[in-house]
Parts: structure tokens; C-alpha cells; sequence
């Protein structure tokens, strides 16, 4: 999952904040799908709602998603008691060029309906996650200088706004469309540059003649709090708001962790005088519903802790009571994590392995007890952290290059009847991808993670592929006929463009469907990296049931 703090929430109190009760949201039995929505809230309420990334990396999900799955995936998402999916909808892979404006890639809208109308098809309700921040398309430039420029230049934000609105276009009288959604990690603001005078002079307008403001632009360390509220205010004031229009329910994920302000200590270090919350995210245009995130880290020490399930229950509802208190809108958590492993947040809480299931037991009165009117589950698939771009070809030969012992690379692509692609690949060929450094951390061999490359594919006559990155080469051997798929370990050793990733076909004949190149795999708990059910499965599935029906359980 994306990255974020672990901020230090307040913790007292919460024995009292636990006990503490708003009115219960009517049951999804009381609203079913097939009632009109009234309001936006009224759409969301009830949903049960899972994040789809087609058996890749989120950040390259959308060109690496194969057609031939989605049905079957979608089919599992409903039978596992998941209403809705969420989908990824990448500025970058949308809008590649957004200065001058604007370049749009037909291709990602296309596939766009096409999971549209998949969702459809199976009975799934549909929420987007509007201007995720990563792509690996090669005209979309650094993922950093867009968020930058998007969150200070408004000529660069009036390009944003013209892609929600051709998504607004695209969907139009999609009824399955139930919530569509901004993200504060898509659109962090790390500094304020000269872009921006006029949007900062706009804020400070909104203020007190009187209050104290600095001379210049806001620096994020010495003038902390006006920095985020500033945050706070852009992202609600000029995206949300000129936005909302465009789409039938349109929310913000506001940012829950609190953000340190530091002065100066006794022995001159720098030490958090104060944590500094986001309560401006929280006041969206009347009648949107508010999204949120949750993970077991929020409010705990985050030493590296295993918290006890009931510790974790007592954490969530201080987050919904404290948010109550600020907000009146009604909640949904897009972002439900009760489980994560991601590189580098060892040090976050977790709930104890243990007593996951219990606590997502115990969860569903939780949220009923806040009127939540629903949640997203963040993987139900476990997936690797692949950084090659279009890795089932699913964008054709984009990113690769193809060298052939007989004929032209164009011609290596076969076209199947699912509207997907796969390589003919044959003794003496040789695919390559230079994978960027902007493509964020890259496998490499002088880390602790042990990193591995896969190829799936249709082999039509046996024979040995070799795998390298930087270094080695590592052979994969197919010993029979039919879809395979092979991993291998291997040392990757970037250099100074990057990662050099290559595939070489010592011998045989076959039709690559699939590559993957990755040291880290995000867990999920429901469904492993090859589709086998794990540990959550039941537990999560239970959950789902219990928060669609009455619960009574609860009462």
C-alpha cells in the first residue's frame, strides 16, 4: 500500500471514547443496491469494497492487468462478499502530458470501460480512486515533479482538472459508479514554491487581517501549522470543490495521521513541541461523504508492537470518535489495513497474528457503532513489487525492446481472442527493459531482500529462458508444454540509468505471457501470490457478511 507517517495520535481517553455511541447507520439489508440513492452517502452506505490490481504492483496495474483474468477475479471478489471495487485511475497513465495541455492515452481509457464494464457484468459496484500518483508511463516524467507542479502551478492543476472531467466524461450515466475519490497521498504538498504566490495569497485572504503570517512563502518546518493548513485548504478548496460537480459523489481521503512540529530542545536537537492535525480536510462541500484510512499503527507507540485485538478495536473507534467530533459527514474507510508489511514501516504496530480474526470480528460493531458506512479492503491478492512497465504486454512492445533471431519485433505479437498479447519468443531472442531510478526502489542485490525474477508463459517446445538484471545471468527451465510459470533468484545491480533487466532464450519455443522482477511481496491475508486462499480468508469473508446483513449480533 502507499507509503504514510505513522504519526503519534493522541491515546487518552479511550476508555471513555469507546464507550461513546452515535446513532447506527441503517443496515445495508435496510438500503439495497437496487433503492435510488438520495443523497451521495446513501450509494456508499453499506458497501463492502475491495481493491482490484489486476495480479500486478498497483503502480503498473493498469497496462500489466490481463483480460482473461478480470472476469474470473471479479467473480471471486463476489463470492468472497465484496459489493464493490475500487479502481486505481493514474493521472500519468491518463493524462501523460499535462504541459502544454493537454496529451490523453486512448489506450487507458479503453481499459478503463473495459473493467467498467466487467464490474457490470458481475454485479459489482464501482469506486475510483481519482489522480493516483504513480505511473511508469514513459511520457509521464518523475512522479514528484508532477505532484509538485500539480499542488503549485495552477496552469498545472487546471490541466488536472480537465482529466477528472474526461473521466467525468467517460462514466457519465454509469449507475455502478457508487464513490469517486482524491487521496492526500496522492497529492502531498512537501514545499510551497514562487507557482503558488497567487493560490497563497488567495489563502491568507481568508484569514484575520490581524493574524500572523511569514513574510514569504510558508516554510513546512518553520511555519508548520500555517503550512498544513494551507494543505488543508488547497486540496479541498481547489480540487475538491471545482471537481465535485463532475461526478455524483465525490469525497477526499483525508489525511488522519498528524503531522510534527519540531523547535529546538535543551541540548539543541530538534523535538515535536506539538502534532499537528488535519482537521481542514475534514470540511468537505455539503452532502459528500468523507473517506479515511485505518491501520493499526494509528495512536499506538509504533516500537515494533503486536498489539492484542481488543487494543486495536479501542484505536479504531478513538480515530471515528475523534473524526466524529470534527465532522458531521458520514464516513467511509476506503483503506481498511488490518494487516501490512511494507518495506521500511517495520516499526509500525500490528495486530497480533493471532487475533486478526477476532479483531476484524469485533470490527464490524465497531463501524456500526460510528454510523461507518463502509470499508475497502486494500489487497484481497497478494501482489509482487514489480517495477517493469507493461509487464504482460498488455500496451504491446511499450518499454521493451525486442531483438529477434528471425524476423521483425512487431511481428512477435500475437493477438488472442481475450483482446490480450503474448510474445513469440524462440532460441536466440533477447527482450530488455531499463527500468528508471524515478520508478522508486529498485531490487537490488546489497539489501537484506532476497529478489527473484518470474516469466510466465505458453511454451510450445521445452527449452531454458535466462534471466539477469545487471549481473548474472539465471536460467529458468521449462521441461513441458502448456502455460508455465518459472521463478528463478537472482542479484539485480542497478547502475546509474537504472536497473537493465533482460531475458534471453537460450532454447525452445515459446509465448510469454507475463514478467515480473521484484524483491518484496505486499500481503494481503486473503489470497497468496499464486491464488491459494490464506489465513484471512474466512475471517474476512465472515466480516463481509456480517456488515451487509443486520448484524445482530451487535445490537
Amino acid at each position: 500500500m502507499t507509503l504514510r507517517l505513522a504519526a503519534l495520535a493522541a491515546t487518552t481517553g479511550l476508555a471513555l471514547l469507546a464507550g461513546c455511541q452515535r446513532a447506527p447507520a441503517p443496515d445495508a439489508a435496510d438500503t439495497p443496491a437496487a433503492t435510488v440513492a438520495s443523497t451521495p452517502a446513501d450509494a456508499v452506505r453499506g458497501r463492502v469494497a475491495a481493491h482490484w490490481f489486476g495480479r500486478q504492483w498497483p503502480k503498473n496495474f493498469l497496462p500489466g492487468f490481463r483480460r482473461e483474468h478480470v472476469a474470473d477475479d471479479f467473480a471471486q471478489l463476489k463470492a468472497d462478499g465484496f459489493d464493490t471495487v475500487v479502481l486505481l485511475v493514474a493521472w500519468g497513465d491518463f493524462q501523460p502530458v499535462f504541459s502544454p495541455c493537454c496529451t490523453y492515452d486512448e489506450r487507458a481509457f479503453e481499459r478503463l470501460r473495459f473493467l467498467l464494464d466487467q464490474a457490470d457484468a458481475a454485479g459489482l459496484k464501482v469506486m475510483l480512486r481519482l489522480g493516483y500518483g504513480w505511473s511508469f508511463h514513459p511520457d509521464a516524467g518523475d512522479v514528484g515533479d508532477r505532484q509538485q507542479r500539480v499542488l503549485n502551478d495552477p496552469a498545472a492543476r487546471e490541466a488536472f482538472l480537465a482529466f477528472l472531467a474526461r473521466i467525468s466524461k467517460e462514466t457519465a450515466g454509469r449507475d455502478g459508479l457508487v464513490l469517486s475519490f482524491l487521496s492526500w497521498e496522492d497529492l502531498w504538498l512537501r514545499r510551497v514554491d514562487d507557482s503558488a504566490a497567487g493560490t497563497w495569497a488567495e489563502f491568507l485572504a481568508t484569514h484575520p487581517a490581524g493574524e500572523p503570517r511569514p513574510a514569504a512563502l510558508p516554510d513546512p518546518v518553520a511555519d508548520a501549522k500555517l503550512f498544513h493548513a494551507y494543505w488543508d485548504w488547497l486540496l479541498v478548496e481547489e480540487f475538491v470543490a471545482p471537481a465535485a460537480p463532475l461526478f455524483p459523489a465525490l469525497s477526499l481521503e483525508a489525511r488522519v495521521d498528524s503531522d510534527p512540529r519540531f523547535e529546538t530542545g535543551p541540548d539543541g536537537a530538534p523535538v515535536v513541541a506539538e502534532w499537528i492535525s488535519h482537521d481542514g480536510m475534514l470540511r468537505l462541500p455539503a452532502g459528500q461523504p468523507l473517506t479515511l484510512y485505518w491501520a493499526p499503527y494509528w495512536g499506538a507507540l509504533n516500537q515494533g508492537e503486536q498489539l492484542p485485538a481488543t487494543r486495536s478495536l479501542e484505536l479504531l473507534d478513538a480515530m471515528l470518535a475523534q473524526v466524529a467530533e470534527k465532522s458531521d459527514a458520514p464516513v467511509f474507510i476506503d483503506q481498511f489495513n488490518v494487516v501490512d508489511n511494507t518495506p521500511g514501516h517495520e516499526h509500525n504496530a500490528v495486530i497480533r497474528p493471532e487475533e486478526t480474526a477476532a479483531f476484524l470480528h469485533a470490527s464490524v460493531c465497531t463501524m456500526k457503532r460510528r454510523g461507518v458506512l463502509g470499508y475497502g479492503y486494500w489487497t484481497t491478492r497478494d501482489y509482487a513489487e514489480s517495477p517493469l512497465h507493461n509487464p504482460a504486454f498488455g500496451y504491446g512492445l511499450e518499454g521493451w525492446t525486442l531483438r529477434r533471431a528471425q524476423g521483425e519485433p512487431a511481428q512477435a505479437l500475437e493477438a488472442l481472442p481475450s483482446g490480450d498479447f503474448q510474445l513469440a519468443f524462440a532460441a536466440g531472442d533477447h527482450l530488455a527493459q531499463l527500468i528508471p531510478p524515478r520508478r522508486g526502489r529498485l531490487p537490488r542485490a546489497d539489501d537484506a531482500r532476497p529478489d527473484q525474477a518470474c516469466v510466465e508463459a505458453e511454451v510450445r517446445t521445452p527449452g531454458v529462458l535466462e534471466v539477469s538484471a545487471g549481473g548474472k545471468r539465471v536460467p529458468l527451465r521449462f521441461d513441458a508444454t502448456g502455460l508455465q510459470r518459472r521463478c528463478a533468484g537472482l542479484a539485480p545491480q542497478p547502475g546509474a540509468e537504472g536497473l537493465a533487466f533482460d531475458v534471453h532464450a537460450r532454447s525452445g519455443e515459446f509465448a510469454l505471457r507475463d514478467l515480473s522482477l521484484f524483491d518484496h511481496v505486499q500481503y494481503g491475508g486473503l489470497y497468496d501470490l499464486d491464488g491459494r486462499p490464506a489465513a484471512l480468508l474466512e475471517p474476512v469473508q465472515r466480516m463481509n457478511r456480517d456488515f451487509r446483513g443486520d448484524a445482530a449480533r451487535c445490537d
